[in-house]
């Protein structure tokens, strides 16, 4: 995927954003010698017997874990030059937190085999698919940029939806990764002026600023905060502030993706469980207000934006950053890292870290992998498991705030 730069197109339609995101040709729809995700019906699983080994779990991003599964998968089939294998997934619940705090979440897990053979999954015998989930699958279809087919069930506690998963017959572009999502179509893309007098994602695109404003819960000062739009209903926000309300004290930095609540002017990060505190409402006369706090006001000198995707290769090399609580209690246990980041694809970056907390250092490695959200890339980039989303301001900043955490990263080289 490639970012079309703003000076190379002509003047913009009023309501089309500038940063197109387009395929390159060889990887649009309908093109022969494509791959596929063949549904095989659900299975019996067992928690204590596992019919298939549970190689990848994740709480959040959900969307985005499934097409790192699939990616797994074919890189396991690419590596001992077989032609299809098994994906299956199944899900559960559990409680998270003490007594006083306790939240229940849902956990998915992903069980892979790049064997052409394997019929493990068939242990525990066929399982029959309850009405109730069948209507649910629409919902949750994934879909694959080089593959027919979809992911639309998701298993449950005690049964497991199995994939066959073949690959294209005419290879894979190794610079792009293989679990993005089909393009949006060009109506998706649309962000201007709406029939149904609610607020265009285009018109409330730009830079704005709050005395005070609600992050979390929290009130926060000297607020700052670009909006750029993802389509007609979504947009992407990156926000800085200030928080003194002792013994909460410390910056913020973090990035978003809000979807429009239908029928309405309000915005949710659906990563955030607390809708009540977590809904951003703009109006036409480019105000903004999230929680209980005053709203942003768009700046005067502020201009309409587009999205531009950050492209990995320019995120690649080395980078500084810092973590902390807000909690001043917990200061000591600051944090700084020395980071060095190696593209992999488009949407995927290799990190290798070390940091040093109270004096001791740690070393980490891992991958982050984009965030899609309606099948438009952001530059949000999770971790294996989904969480920790870091937001990217640009190919030189990056943030993330979580659990009254904030972490800030600068590109130094």
């Amino acid at each position: 995927m490639q970012v079309v730069p703003v000076e190379e197109q002509p003047a913009p339609v009023s309501g089309v954003v500038v940063g197109v995101v387009t395929e390159q040709p060889g990887a649009s729809e309908g093109l022969e010698g494509r791959g596929s995700v063949e549904f095989l019906g659900r299975w019996n699983e067992k928690d204590d017997d596992r019919a298939m080994p549970i190689k990848h779990e994740a709480e959040r991003n959900r969307e985005t874990m499934v097409r790192v599964a699939l990616g797994k998968l074919v890189d396991e089939l690419v590596q001992t030059n077989a032609s299809s294998g098994i994906l299956a997934i199944g899900n559960w619940r559990e409680s998270r937190g003490g007594d006083r705090n306790r939240v229940i979440v849902t956990v998915w897990g992903f069980s892979w085999s790049a064997s052409l053979d394997d019929a493990s999954y068939q242990r525990h015998g066929e399982a029959q698919l309850a009405a109730e989930e069948e209507e649910k699958k629409a919902e949750n279809a994934t879909r694959f940029a080089d593959f027919e087919g979809v992911v639309d069930d998701m298993g449950d506690e005690d049964q497991i939806a199995v994939y066959r998963v073949t690959l294209p017959s005419r290879g894979l572009d190794p610079d792009k990764w293989v679990g993005r999502p089909p393009p949006p179509a060009p109506e998706e893309l649309y962000t201007g002026p709406r029939s149904d007098e609610l607020v265009c994602t285009e018109e409330i695109s730009g830079d704005y600023s709050a005395a005070c404003a609600c992050v979390h819960g929290l009130p926060v000062s000297c607020n700052s905060m670009t909006v750029v739009p993802l389509g007609a209903d979504t947009i992407e926000t990156w926000r800085t502030g200030c928080v003194f309300f002792p013994p909460f004290i410390g910056p913020t930095a973090e990035g978003a993706v809000r979807t429009r609540n239908p029928g309405t002017n309000a915005f949710l990060n659906p990563q955030n469980p607390d809708p009540n505190s977590n809904l951003m409402t703009f109006s036409a006369d480019g105000t903004a207000k999230s929680g209980c706090c005053c709203g942003y006001k768009k700046r005067r000198t502020s201009q309409k934006r587009a999205f531009h995707k950050v492209e990995t290769r320019d995120l690649a090399g080395k980078w500084r950053g810092c973590g902390c609580s807000l909690f001043v209690q917990f200061w000591p246990f600051s944090f700084i890292s020395c980071t060095t980041k190696k593209a992999l694809d488009q949407d995927r970056y290799e990190v290798s870290e070390i940091s040093c907390c109270l004096c001791l250092p740690c070393s980490d490695s891992g991958t982050r992998t984009r965030v899609y959200v309606n099948g438009h890339p952001t530059n949000g980039f999770a971790e294996d498991d989904g969480s920790g989303v870091h937001w990217h301001r640009g190919p030189g900043c990056a943030g993330s705030f979580k659990d009254i955490c904030t972490f800030i990263a600068k590109k130094v080289g």
